[in-house]
């Protein structure tokens, strides 16, 4: 969490829990690179460029796509609603989500290599992160707080602005309220902190958005090497669920006339809850970054 003086001389700020745990999701993680001179089917060799890791990292994904499409091709047709996000559950023949990842992210680590490597954006407390390939070390409260009371949920389409930080308070104290141990309710705080680095993606895109949910993975590992926080998996499940419910509710707040019949939440909203007007925005930022921030000392963070 101690500041970071700033990794290289690039800066743009224009700026894995995606981790199947079956055999194929497993398969594409693991597949090792074909011989180092591919063929062209005249017999020729092809001429090769650039590092012999991003000459292995293609004939890999050319690997990876060829098997994906297999498995396409052989659950076309079948039954079952959307990709798995984990591999968990039976999918059968279905193609997990987890394995669009791992190739997305390839294909990421292949255009990073290319590139001189993945790029890094400016930090608000000073230095620079690496949101692709973060640092824990660069990760630092105060620049979360600052950039979540900055974001707008719902990408700014709710009947008033409502900040990615405001949400992730109430999001703790509902873990709090259910029973909550003290890792969940950090967890509860920091489960958007990613965002204070990649921005808020919303859930509809993320969806069939390849490589989003991978960087996002990647992010919380690091928040949560950071802040030394370690979780069991139930821990996890009612961090989500909190989440998806205290999202319901500011969904049934902001766009009534679409989503109706949110269940009541177990925690009681103070004046920063859903309903608080933000009529100054600079004055509602602020208000939010304070109110964050006095939530991460309750909990002992930072």
């Amino acid at each position: 969490m101690t500041g970071d003086d700033g990794v290289g001389d690039r800066s743009d700020n224009t700026g894995e829990s995606v981790a199947g745990s079956d055999e194929r999701s497993r398969s594409v993680e693991d597949k090792s690179a074909v011989p180092d001179v591919p063929q062209h089917s005249d017999g020729g060799q092809q001429q090769q460029t650039g590092p012999q890791s991003v000459r292995d990292a293609f004939d890999a994904l050319e690997s990876d796509l060829s098997r994906l499409e297999a498995v396409v091709r052989e659950s076309d047709g079948a039954s079952g609603g959307e990709l798995e996000y984990d591999g968990g559950q039976e999918t059968g023949v279905r193609p997990t989500r987890a394995e669009f990842e791992a190739v997305a992210g390839r294909l990421q680590d292949v255009l990073a290599e290319l590139d001189g490597g993945h790029r890094v954006i400016n930090r608000r407390s000073g230095g620079t992160i690496t949101p692709l390939d973060p640092d824990p070390e660069a990760i630092d409260l105060v620049d979360i707080a600052h950039a979540l009371s900055n974001l707008s949920r719902f990408t700014g389409q709710g009947k008033q602005f409502y900040s990615v930080a405001r949400h992730a308070v109430h999001v703790s104290r509902e873990v709090e309220a259910r029973g909550g141990s003290l890792p969940a309710q950090r967890w509860g705080l920091l489960h958007d902190a990613s965002e204070a680095y990649l921005s808020d993606v919303p859930a509809p895109v993320k969806q069939t958005l390849p490589g989003y949910t991978r960087a996002e993975t990647r992010l919380h590992t690091a928040i949560k090497d950071a802040f030394e926080l370690e979780l069991t998996a139930s821990e996890e499940r009612l961090v989500d669920a909190a989440d998806t419910d205290v999202g319901r509710y500011e969904l049934s707040v902001h766009f009534p006339g679409f989503h109706e019949g949110a269940g009541e939440l177990e925690s009681a909203h103070d004046g920063f809850g859903v309903n608080a007007p933000d009529t100054d925005f600079g004055a509602g930022t602020d208000a939010a970054k304070d109110h964050y921030l006095q939530r991460a000392r309750e909990l002992g963070l930072g």
